[in-house]
C-alpha cells in the first residue's frame, strides 16, 4: 500500500511539473545598423547646365587675286600651317600667283584640286585658329546673372568622352537676337587638347540657391503621415527630429530644424527606425 501511494505521489508531481508554463524569455531589443553623415551649415549650390558649340576663335578666308587654274596644291584639309606658308600656285591672266597662309592655323574648307579652275569670288580655303575655341551659349535674360566677364566655368567637350576643361567668359550680350535669347561667349584654350571645331560642348555653372542654411543629405529625409523628419545619433540611440524642407537639389537639401552643424544624421537604415531605437553605426564601403 505504501509503495502504491509513493508511485501515485511521483506521478502527480510529474504531471504538475509538465503542466507548468515555461518561464517567459527576456526580450532583447534589436540593434539597427545605420550609416551616418554630418549636418553642415552653408550655401546650397546647384549646377546649371548649358550646351553650345566650340567654334574657331579666328577664321580667315584665303582669297585668290583673280580667277585661274590650280597648277600646284601643297596642302589638304586638316593640315597645320604657319603664316606665309605656300598653299598653292595658280595661273591667272596676270601670270602665276602663289597663295600663302594669312596666319598660323589649320587648313579648312579646301575644295580645289590640281587642275581645277577657281573663282576670285569665293575663298580658295580658310585658315582657322584651333588653339583658341569660342563657345557660344544662347539663353533668356533671367539666366544672364549666372555669368560675369572673366569668370571661369567647367566645360566638357562631348567628342572627348566628357573630358573636362575650363573656359573663360569673354562677353555677355546686352541685346537679344531674333530668337529673343541673349548670347554669352566663352574662350577655351585648345592648345594642349586639340579638339575639333564644331564640337558640342556642355558648360556647367554653379548657382547659389540658398545662403547660410542647414544642409543635410537628401537621403536622410523620412516622410510619414504628412510629416517630414530625420533621425540623429543620440549616444547609442536614434532620436527623431522634425524638419521643414526649404529647398532640395539633387543629393543635398536645405532645412529648418532644431539641429546644429556637426550633428550626426542617419542616412541609411532610418526607414526601419523608431524614436529611441538602439543603433550601431557601420562604416560606408
Amino acid at each position: 500500500m505504501k509503495r502504491l501511494l509513493a508511485v501515485f505521489v511521483m506521478i502527480t508531481i510529474a504531471l504538475v511539473a509538465c503542466s507548468q508554463e515555461p518561464e517567459e524569455q527576456e526580450e532583447t531589443e534589436v540593434v539597427v545598423p545605420v550609416e551616418t553623415d554630418e549636418v553642415t551649415q552653408g550655401d546650397l549650390m546647384a549646377d546649371r547646365v548649358f550646351y553650345g558649340r566650340a567654334m574657331p576663335d579666328q577664321t580667315i578666308p584665303v582669297m585668290p587675286p583673280g580667277a585661274g587654274e590650280v597648277d600646284e596644291l601643297n596642302v589638304e584639309n586638316g593640315d597645320e600651317v604657319e603664316e606665309g606658308d605656300d598653299l598653292a600656285t595658280i595661273t591667272t591672266q596676270q601670270g602665276n600667283v602663289t597663295l600663302e597662309a594669312p596666319a598660323d592655323g589649320t587648313v579648312s574648307q579646301l575644295e580645289a584640286q590640281e587642275g581645277s579652275v577657281i573663282s576670285d569670288q569665293d575663298p580658295f580655303a580658310t585658315v582657322i585658329d584651333l588653339d583658341q575655341l569660342t563657345i557660344q551659349l544662347e539663353m533668356p535674360d533671367n539666366q544672364l546673372d549666372l555669368f560675369e566677364t572673366g569668370q571661369e566655368v567647367n566645360v566638357s567637350l562631348t567628342n572627348a568622352d566628357d573630358e573636362e576643361g575650363v573656359a573663360e567668359v569673354t562677353s555677355i550680350g546686352n541685346t537679344a537676337g531674333e530668337s529673343g535669347l541673349f548670347t554669352v561667349d566663352l574662350t577655351f584654350d585648345n592648345t594642349d587638347t586639340n579638339h575639333r571645331a564644331g564640337t558640342v560642348t556642355k558648360v556647367v555653372v554653379e548657382e547659389n540657391i540658398l545662403q547660410d542654411s542647414l544642409i543635410i543629405p537628401t537621403a536622410a529625409l523620412v516622410e510619414e503621415d504628412d510629416e517630414t523628419f530625420v533621425y540623429i545619433v543620440d549616444n547609442d540611440t536614434a532620436k527623431q527630429v522634425d524638419v521643414t524642407v526649404q529647398e532640395t537639389h539633387s543629393n543635398q537639401t536645405a532645412i529648418e530644424a532644431d539641429l546644429s552643424e556637426g550633428d550626426q544624421i542617419i542616412v541609411s537604415g532610418q526607414l526601419t527606425l523608431a524614436d529611441g531605437n538602439q543603433i550601431s553605426i557601420v562604416e560606408e564601403d
